[in-house]
């Protein structure tokens, strides 16, 4: 992983070339501001991730379930992917006989330290080229955070970015509504690169 050090910061507002670009060869710790665009968007933007290469994708989702993840996906899939889903939504309301090749069942993280412990578990089963954490805004108060809540996520990330951790493998993004105000907030954040996306109402493409 590349130390932190200068943070590449891109700001697009249409799923196209610039955002394709900017996330092509993306690696370390990314922040990914939206502006609440909706799953099949973020499909799109997983495909522009080193697009044309096979990789393999572990998504931890705190908002969506997998059932509702794998519905739009069987209709706008993913193009030379391999995806493993953490559900933190449906919890353990499943039984052991439910479980599914490409997903896994884990009840929600309570703090930053249940989070790191879901990223290595993650890790371990799937072996991925790419972790999507989905999503931040669910786990702190950007509107109003504490300089103890901006301190221990720093701290997270930065903790992430020691070997020792054996939690991340390339690249890791982490993605945040920015309509609470994140950006300004976690702009200071140790982080390789910032990337806000802001879609239109018609979202072009370009």
């Amino acid at each position: 992983m590349s130390s932190v050090g200068v943070v590449n910061v891109h700001q697009c507002d249409k799923i196209g070339h610039e955002l394709a670009v900017a996330v092509h060869d993306l690696s370390g710790i990314v922040l990914f501001a939206h502006n609440s665009i909706e799953f099949t968007d973020i499909v799109d933007v997983l495909n522009l991730i080193r697009s044309g290469q096979f990789c393999t994708i572990l998504y931890i989702s705190l908002i969506r379930s997998y059932r509702y993840m794998k519905a739009v996906m069987d209709q706008h899939p993913l193009q030379n992917k391999r995806i493993g889903v953490i559900d933190c939504v449906s919890g353990f309301t499943f039984p052991v006989e439910d479980r599914i090749d490409d997903c896994l069942y884990h009840k929600p993280p309570h703090d930053l330290e249940d989070m790191k412990e879901i990223i290595a578990f993650g890790v371990e089963k799937t072996n991925p080229d790419v972790i999507v954490f989905d999503s931040l805004s669910q786990f702190i108060n950007f509107s109003q955070p504490s300089e103890e809540d901006l301190h221990g996520l720093s701290n997270f990330l930065r903790s992430l970015q020691d070997d020792t951790m054996n939690v991340v493998q390339n690249t890791m993004m982490f993605l945040y509504d920015d309509r609470l105000g994140a950006t300004k907030y976690l702009s200071r954040m140790a982080v390789n690169t910032l990337i806000k996306l802001e879609l239109t109402k018609d979202k072009a493409r370009c």
